[in-house]
C-alpha cells in the first residue's frame, strides 16, 4: 500500500526557501494532516518556538485553575491513618502511591527534599514536539539524573503538537533519543492536550497515538497516554485507546476522578505543595486496578555486563541494558495464588543450553563474561492451566524480536549475538499476545537464510548481516548508497533478485545473488528497494523487507517485489531489514504502509 502526498504547497515553500525568505524545520505540518518534503539531507538548525496552549496552559504559561473545595480539608492529598485522602477528607479508593509530574515550569528542584516529603514516584517531561534539541525540556537531564541518583522511581512524558502520523514519528524519535541510557520504572506517556492536536478529528488522533505508542513499545518501553477527563470522554474515542497494553493517565481536578474505564494514574490537582519545589506542582495517585491485587506477577532480575545484578522489574518492563551483554537471569513470581512454578533456562556462549532453573534461582553464569544468547520460560501446575507466559528478547544487531510463549525459544542461536534485554509478561490463559509473535527466535541452522550488506555514506560497505538484522546506520542521518543481497542458505533452487530506486536515476536494473544494486562513489541516495525470489524458492518462501527512511523512521514490511521506501520525496533510506518466511506463515509485522509516494 502506498500513501500519496500532494506537493503543491511544497513547491511554493521551495521557491520561498530558494529566495532566502523563509527557514523551516525538517518536517512541516498543517492541521489538514499534510507533510511537506524535507528541504535537504542536512538537518536544519532553526526551529519554530513552541508554546503550550491547552486546558491548562495559555501561550506557554500555566493557567490559574484552583482546585474545587481546596480549603475544606487540612490534610488534602496526604496519607491519614494508612489511606490517601482527597480534598474533602474522603479516602481515595484504590490509590497506592503518590507522585508528581514536573517540567521546566518547576525550574530547579531539590529532589532530596522531595523524596523525604512522601513522594513515591515522579513523571518527568523529557521534551515537547518533534526531534529537535531545542525542543528538549531544559531540566530533563538534571531531573532524570537526580531521580536515578536518589533511587526515585520515575516515568517520562512528551508534550505533543502532532497533527499527523509524520509528526508522531518525529515525536517518538525525540522521546527515544532522550531515553537512551535510561530505564524508567513507570511508563512513557504521550501527552495529548494541545490545541494544535485538537484541530484534527478523533480518528486522526487515534492514528497519531498508535504511531507514537507502537514506536515506543517496539523500543521496549511501557507506554501510555495522558489527557484530561474531557479528552478521554470526547476526543480519545477511537478504538485504539482501548488497547489494554497502554497505561491511561487521567487529569481531573475534582475530589474524585470519575473516569469509568480502567486507568492507572489520576492527576488530581495542579496546585500541590511539595517540599523542595518552589510554587505549585501537579499531584498524582497510582491506582490499583482490582485484578492487579490478585493476579500473578512476574519479577525479573538481569545480571548485566559492567553493572552486575540490576533491580527487579515486573509486568513486562525491560530487564537488562541495551548495548550490554546479559550474563544471567533470576525470575520469580509475586502474589502467587495458584500452585506451580516458573521455570527458565539460558543458552550461553560456549556452553549452549544450561539446565532449567526455577523460582528465583540463577540461570546463566557470573564472573565468566559469557553472553546469554537465548532463553526459554514456562509455567507448571495450576499456573500453566490458568496463565500463558510471554517473553521476548532484545538481541544485538536485531533489536526486539517477536514474543515467544510457554517454553518456546527466544533469542538467537549460531550467530554469536548477545541478548541485551528481556521482557516477560503473564496473561490469563488464551489472551492475546502482547505484540507480534513473528521471528521470536533466529536459528542460524535454519534451512534458508538471507544475507545483505549496505554501502553507507562516510562508512562505505558496512558489515554484512542476515535474517532480519538491521543493515545500515540509524540515528546518524547517513544515506544508503548501494546494497548487495544473497541467499546464505537455501533448500530449494532459485535466486534472490533486487533493485534500487536511486537519486537522479530512478529505478535501476535488477541485480541478483550478491551483485551491486545502487551506486558507488557518486554520493547518490537510495530511496526505495524491491526484492523478490525466483524458482522453487519463490514457491516455498516469501521475502519480506522494510526500510528506515529519513524523517519517517521504520516503514511497514513489503513483500515479494513490492516497493519499500519512498519515491518522489527526496528521502534517503538509512537502513534495511530482510527476512525469509515460509509460505503460509504470518508477516514479521504490519504490511500496511511499506512505501510512501508523492504525487
Amino acid at each position: 500500500m502506498k500513501r500519496k502526498i500532494h506537493k503543491m504547497a511544497g513547491i511554493f515553500l521551495s521557491v520561498c526557501i530558494a529566495a532566502g525568505s523563509i527557514t523551516l524545520p525538517r518536517v512541516v505540518s498543517s492541521a489538514a494532516g499534510d507533510t511537506q518534503t524535507e528541504l535537504s539531507d542536512k538537518e536544519d538548525t532553526q526551529v519554530q518556538e513552541r508554546k503550550e496552549n491547552s486546558f491548562r496552559y495559555k501561550d506557554g504559561q500555566p493557567i490559574d485553575m484552583p482546585a474545587l473545595y481546596a480549603d475544606e480539608y487540612e490534610y488534602a492529598w496526604e496519607k491519614v491513618d494508612g489511606y490517601y485522602r482527597n480534598n474533602v477528607g474522603a479516602i481515595i479508593e484504590g490509590a497506592t502511591r503518590k507522585g508528581i509530574d514536573v517540567s521546566h515550569h518547576q525550574q530547579q528542584i531539590d529532589w532530596e527534599k522531595v523524596k523525604a516529603d512522601g513522594i513515591d514516584f515522579a513523571i518527568l517531561r523529557c521534551g515537547y514536539g518533534g526531534d529537535y534539541e531545542d525542543y528538549d525540556d531544559d531540566w530533563w537531564e538534571y531531573n532524570v539524573s537526580e531521580c536515578e541518583r536518589l533511587g526515585i522511581p520515575y516515568g517520562v512524558y512528551l508534550y505533543s503538537y502532532s497533527v499527523n502520523t509524520a509528526d508522531a514519528v518525529s515525536e517518538a524519535e525525540h522521546t527515544l533519543r532522550l531515553l537512551e541510557g535510561h530505564q524508567p520504572t513507570y511508563p512513557v506517556y504521550y501527552d495529548l492536550e494541545d490545541d494544535t492536536t485538537a484541530s484534527v478529528d478523533n480518528a486522526t488522533i487515534g492514528q497519531i497515538a498508535k504511531t507514537y505508542c507502537d514506536m515506543i513499545s517496539e523500543a521496549g518501553y511501557e507506554v501510555g497516554i495522558y489527557a484530561n477527563y474531557n479528552w478521554w470522554t470526547t476526543r480519545l474515542t477511537d478504538p485504539v485507546f482501548d488497547n489494554s497494553g497502554w497505561s491511561k493517565w487521567v487529569a481531573r481536578y475534582n475530589p474524585t476522578c470519575g473516569y469509568e474505564k480502567p486507568y492507572d494514574m489520576w492527576q488530581c490537582t495542579n496546585e500541590g505543595s511539595v517540599d523542595g519545589i518552589n510554587g505549585n506542582v501537579d499531584l498524582n495517585f497510582w491506582m490499583t486496578d482490582p485484578i492487579d491485587q490478585i493476579q500473578n506477577r512476574v519479577s525479573v532480575s538481569a545480571h548485566v555486563q559492567t553493572y552486575g545484578w540490576m533491580p527487579d522489574v515486573t509486568d513486562g518492563k525491560q530487564a537488562g541494558v541495551i548495548g550490554k551483554r546479559m550474563e544471567a537471569l533470576k525470575i520469580r513470581l509475586l502474589n502467587q495464588e495458584y500452585e506451580g512454578d516458573i521455570q527458565y533456562r539460558t543458552h550461553v556462549q560456549t556452553y549452549g543450553w544450561l539446565d532449567w532453573a526455577k523460582n528465583g534461582e540463577l540461570a546463566g553464569t557470573e564472573g565468566e563474561s559469557k553472553r546469554v544468547e537465548a532463553v526459554e520460560l514456562k509455567l507448571t501446575g495450576q499456573l500453566a492451566e490458568n496463565f500463558d507466559l510471554y517473553y521476548r528478547a532484545y538481541v544485538q544487531g536485531y533489536g526486539w524480536l517477536g514474543w515467544a510463549k510457554n517454553g518456546e525459544s527466544s533469542g538467537s542461536s549460531g550467530y554469536s549475538r548477545q541478548m541485551e534485554a528481556i521482557q516477560v509478561k503473564m496473561v490469563p490463559k488464551n489472551s492475546e499476545a502482547p505484540g507480534s509473535i513473528n521471528n521470536a527466535y533466529l536459528d542460524k541452522n535454519a534451512l534458508a537464510s538471507v544475507a545483505y550488506q549496505p554501502h553507507v555514506q562516510t562508512y562505505g560497505w558496512v558489515s554484512e548481516v542476515s535474517d532480519g538484522a538491521i543493515g545500515g546506520v540509524t540515528g546518524e542521518s547517513k544515506r544508503m548508497e548501494a546494497l548487495k543481497i544473497r541467499l546464505a542458505r537455501q533448500e530449494y533452487d532459485g535466486d534472490i533478485e533486487y533493485k534500487a530506486h536511486v537519486q537522479t536515476y530512478g529505478w535501476l536494473d535488477w541485480a541478483k545473488n550478491g551483485e551491486l544494486a545502487g551506486t558507488e562513489g557518486e554520493s547518490k541516495r537510495v530511496e526505495a528497494v524491491q526484492i523478490r525470489l525466483t524458482g522453487d524458492m519463490a514457491a516455498n518462501y516469501d521475502v519480506y523487507y522494510r526500510t528506515h527512511v529519513q524523517t519517517y523512521g521504520w516503514l511497514d514490511w513489503a513483500k515479494n517485489g513490492q516497493p519499500a521506501g519512498t519515491t518522489g520525496m527526496s528521502k534517503r533510506i538509512e537502513a534495511v531489514q530482510v527476512v525469509l518466511v515460509k509460505k503460509g506463515l504470518p508477516a514479521p509485522g504490519s504490511t500496511k504502509e511499506p512505501c510512501l509516494e508523492q504525487q
